[in-house]
């Protein structure tokens, strides 16, 4: 199976075992010239598990510092090191969440799986969990990958993430895509402290939101196209890039960002360091989010209400609410149980509670449920509209390259005469491979490509892995200045 630049992708990794903190569900590793006898200690075997916990000196530069939120202490010193610097080339990509946090360690010059460790129960959404939280999941989480990667050889952790010289600095690079990084604000503060702990990743050390490794996920670090995210909520991103070669775009790279900041706010559009980068969506449940799980949920309870009084039209919604709530149709309490569920959190039922129910609405449609399927059209609107929003956005700022063009329209099974050929990677548990909205999607993308209404082709991706690995593609991608 190709990837979409014409690179053989990498098999899909298999699921991590349910049970563990930390996983590795990588075949076992195959030494390689980087992971050779010179690099092993006599008679070293490899580590055993652990928790992911931090033990090393800048565990307590980490702990010390003031949970507070909007106060920005010192940066700590940092931490002694007197040992030598790894000479491994090393990519690190992390990926964190609102729940969980995740890191995966891959070579170089291949995709080799390394080392990993996820963290199941600690979120680095900044947002929801506090910024000390926040770093302290993700420093955690790059040093149990990196045992794991470095498990058997002479090196430890700390000679990658404090071992600074000349000749090794260019040899290992992170990338950390969080949840709630909103702009160069947050990108620039995490990456600061990072750089305080782990000076050694200084010289290579990006920080973005989390859908920049939605879509290095599905383009194997090259940040162009376009990645949409349907979860509890949704949000369409894009990256335009002259160049097209930025692993980061409005993040704090290596210390600088980009001052000419376009401000024309129409698609929610940045230009910074020649990429050209907008969003759309992502608004919240307040602001209805169509194609969101949250979005499909509240009409799944819609439709059952209006069964219930009687004003719309027979649908299985109606009795598939009621069954996954644990009614009974026909109960003369129905409608009080129904309100009691939804408002028994607040004024607002939680989101997630509400989101849960998403599943319903598109088994439903699947099945050929007249009201389900409005609904999940309506969600494809929804989200064909974010697409084009952003879409424009990046072509009003200097369009998607010709590169891009080229890459697809070298393609076998399908050839493009006209207009942008842009990525779409499919992110969320809504837009999975053969799901009636991902369906629907793509038909209202067919409907309006190229050549039928002027606007622009594009190819829908899924991802083979998760954003960890977007992260450590663009990673790879800082290493390698001039492309691959």
């Amino acid at each position: 199976d190709m990837g979409i630049f014409g690179k053989k992708k990498p098999p899909a990794a298999a699921p991590p075992p349910p049970a563990a903190t930390r996983t590795n569900p990588g075949s076992p590793r195959v030494d390689s010239p980087r992971l050779d006898d010179t690099h092993r200690s006599p008679g070293a075997t490899p580590k055993g598990e652990h928790d992911g916990s931090r033990s090393d000196s800048s565990s307590a530069a980490s702990s010390s510092d003031s949970d507070a939120e909007g106060t920005d202490a010192a940066p700590p010193s940092p931490p002694t090191y007197a040992g030598t610097p790894c000479t491994m080339r090393l990519a690190i990509g992390v990926d964190g969440g609102g729940t969980g946090t995740t890191c995966v360690v891959i070579a170089d010059d291949d995709d080799e799986h390394l080392g990993r460790c996820e963290l199941r129960d600690r979120g680095a959404n900044a947002n929801s969990v506090g910024f000390e939280s926040a770093l302290r999941a993700v420093l955690d989480a790059v040093d149990g990958a990196l045992d794991d990667a470095l498990s058997g050889t002479r090196w430890k952790k700390e000679d990658v993430t404090l071992g600074v010289d000349d000749a090794t600095a260019g040899r290992r690079a992170l990338a950390v895509v969080c949840a709630g990084i909103d702009g160069d604000g947050d990108a620039r503060r995490l990456r600061d402290a990072l750089v305080a702990r782990m000076p050694g990743l200084a010289r290579r050390l990006v920080v973005d939101n989390d859908a920049a490794g939605a879509l290095a996920s599905g383009t194997e670090g090259t940040m162009r196209g376009i990645a949409v995210v349907a979860g509890t909520g949704t949000v369409a991103f894009g990256v335009g890039a002259p160049g097209g070669n930025t692993a980061g775009g409005d993040a704090a790279v290596n210390g600088e960002t980009d001052d000419d900041e376009d401000k024309n706010t129409t698609g929610r559009r940045v230009k910074v360091g020649g990429a050209v980068r907008a969003r759309a969506g992502g608004w919240g449940p307040a602001f209805e989010d169509r194609g969101s799980g949250h979005h499909l949920g509240t009409r799944a309870l819609n439709a059952a209400a209006r069964v219930e009084d009687g004003r719309g039209p027979p649908t299985r919604l109606h009795g598939d609410v009621l069954a996954k709530l644990r009614l009974r149709p026909g109960a003369s309490n129905v409608a009080d149980e129904l309100r009691r569920w939804a408002y028994s959190s607040g004024p607002a039922p939680e989101w997630s509670k509400v989101a849960d129910l998403a599943p319903l609405v598109t088994r439903a449609a699947a099945e050929g449920d007249a009201v389900a399927v409005g609904i999940v059209n309506d969600a494809a609107e929804g989200l064909w509209e974010q697409i084009f929003a952003v879409y424009m956005a990046i072509k009003r700022g200097g369009g998607f390259g010709s590169a891009a063009d080229a890459g697809y329209a070298s393609r076998a099974f399908k050839q493009y005469s006209d207009g942008d050929i842009v990525p779409i990677v499919l992110c969320g548990g809504l837009l999975q491979r053969d799901g009636v909205l991902t369906k629907k999607l793509g038909e209202s993308l067919m409907a309006r490509e190229s050549g039928r209404t002027g606007m622009f082709s594009g190819l829908l991706v899924h991802p083979a892995r998760g954003p960890e690995w977007g992260a450590a593609w663009m990673a790879r991608k800082l290493m390698d200045p001039f492309g691959r």
